[in-house]
């Protein structure tokens, strides 16, 4: 759900940045998407195990409990619109030769509040739906029963 509605809220911002972005080959607009990454207490300490030298085995106990400790509290999710191609930071912010040309950035400026206006509604949206399922769910069961 949360992955969803983040990739929906984002997708006003991945296009205004394409339509924003300077053409050539078209490789820059074309490199331009969206990724969703989640996090969680356990990926933290199976990184920070990691880090400091246990093997995968005591890193994956090490990220169970942190998990099982957390008890869900510590999970998030991040939109990222990006661009691939290997020029685009340099069209972005501009180099000694070339004037900057930005893209990304004027792109979540003007598109950001709105997206995160959406990403409210969105959520309200699907855990209304997602109870009504589970409603309906448990009046199919107590029927068979």
């Amino acid at each position: 759900m949360l992955t969803r509605v983040l990739k929906r809220a984002a997708k006003p911002i991945e296009d205004a940045a394409r339509a924003a972005a300077p053409v050539d080959t078209g490789a820059l607009r074309a490199s331009i998407s969206t990724k969703i990454v989640r996090g969680s207490a356990g990926k933290a300490a199976y990184a920070a195990a990691k880090r400091g030298g246990a093997s995968n085995e005591d890193a994956a106990d090490a990220a169970y409990s942190a998990n099982k400790a957390a008890a869900g509290a510590g999970l998030s999710a991040v939109a990222r619109v990006s661009a691939t191609a290997p020029h685009s930071v340099l069209v972005e912010f501009g180099t000694i030769r070339a004037a900057a040309q930005p893209f990304l950035g004027p792109a979540l400026r003007s598109e950001g509040d709105a997206a995160l206006a959406n990403i409210k509604t969105d959520i309200a949206q699907e855990v209304a739906a997602t109870a009504k399922r589970v409603a309906a769910r448990a009046a199919k069961k107590v029927k068979i029963a």
